[in-house]
This record gives C-alpha cells, structure tokens and sequence, in this order.
C-alpha cells in the first residue's frame, strides 16, 4: 500500500495520518504502514490528535478488574500506550502483540517510573492466522487500535478466547463503524448464547482530545470468558 496521505515531519520523518491507516486492507499492508512510521506515531499521529482512546480502554479494563486479572495481552499493543496507561492503574504482568516488529521496538523501549519494563513479553502475530501462543494462557485480554481495520473482523475472537483461561476479563476497543458494520453485535450475541462469555458491557469512551475528530466516542466492550 502507498502512503496515499503522507506527509513530512520538520526533520524530514513521514508523519502518520488517520487516513492511511483506515485504508489499509491487509495484514501486509499493516507492515509496511507500521515499519514506515513507527518512530515517529507518537510524536505526529497521536500528539497531532489528541488521541486518548487508549486511556479509555484501559480505564474500563481497570474498572472490572481484580488483582488475580493476569497476565495480561495487551493485542495490538503497537508503541506500548495501553500498556503504559495499565500500569499506571494497577501492577498487572502485561504482554504485548503486534503485527509490526518495529512498532514492538517502540513499546520494548517503554518502561515504569521504577525504571521497570512497562511489558514482559513482547511477541510478533497475526490476528487473521493461529497464534504462536500457548492455549489458556492469559487471564485478561485488552485491545485498542487493532479492531479500527477493515482485515481484522469478529473472527479474531475465535483466537483470543483460545489463549485465554476460563474467567478472563476481556476489554476491547473497536472502531464504531465496524463495529456495526462488521458484525461484532452479532458475534458477541453468539458467544453469549453459547455459554461462551458473559453478557458484554459497552462503554463508550472519548476517542480524541482535540483536533478534527475531537468529540467522537468508541466503544470498549467489556465480558469474561466462561469456557
């Protein structure tokens, strides 16, 4: 995919843009996207945005859960925001996945203010594929970011609740177009039914802090697994 809406930073680095990432179609094109402007996502896209979306998925996730909520998979993490924000709420053990290996770099960089990491593990995988991870092996799962793009539709569930134990709080934050459009009602409606999950609890949380989309609101959907 072609950076159709970049633009330069002063030091010359291409600076994000809200469009560019909505028109990626494929895993593929996350790569490129994400190793083109990981270095610099923070300082342009979310500075330039006043995006505070992660600081509403992880306030909910904080909200329901307990100290036994652990470890955590922050899914999508890309530079470590949600992760950052998570333990500033609470001492969860978190670990990140992302498709993009240099966005990984970014949040391996991030660290507490007791100088500590702010992740443990920090693993490569595609949300559309099996994961390289162990069956029933977190107890929470966040997520804010990875369900705004068209590829990563309702299916991802079917891999999130495979890694996940019995009881895990889940916290997800998704794009609120597809969220209607895609079918994530009618998913959670089926896993509810199925004894899967408890009965989602939907937050709509602020998205932007200023900029052009200042006063939108997305929603963070909110269960535990059962089985």
């Amino acid at each position: 995919m072609t950076g159709r809406h970049e633009a330069a930073q002063p030091d010359g680095r291409p600076r994000f843009d809200l469009a560019d990432a909505y028109a990626v179609e494929t895993p593929d094109d996350n790569r490129g996207l994400y190793a083109r402007w990981a270095s610099t996502y923070e300082s342009g896209f979310i500075a330039d945005n006043g995006y505070v979306y992660h600081l509403g998925v992880a306030g909910a996730f904080a909200e329901a859960a307990t100290v036994d909520d652990g470890p955590v998979l922050d899914v999508g993490c890309g530079t470590g925001l949600v992760g950052e924000a998570l333990r500033s709420f609470g001492s969860w053990v978190v670990d990140g996945l992302d498709l993009s290996s240099e966005m990984l770099d970014e949040a391996r960089a991030k660290s507490t203010g007791d100088g500590s990491p702010v992740y443990g593990d920090l693993h490569v995988g595609d949300l559309t594929a099996t994961l390289d991870l162990a069956t029933g092996g977190y107890g929470a799962v966040v997520s804010c970011g990875t369900f705004t793009h068209g590829h990563v539709g309702p299916g991802a569930f079917d891999e999130l609740h495979r890694i996940a134990r019995p009881g895990a709080l889940f916290a997800i934050g998704i794009n609120p177009e597809h969220f209607t459009n895609l079918g994530f009602t009618a998913r959670f409606a089926s896993d509810v039914a199925a004894g899967r999950i408890t009965e989602p609890v939907v937050h709509r949380v602020q998205t932007y802090a200023s900029g052009d989309h200042v006063g939108q609101v997305s929603p963070v959907v909110v269960f535990r697994t059962l089985c």
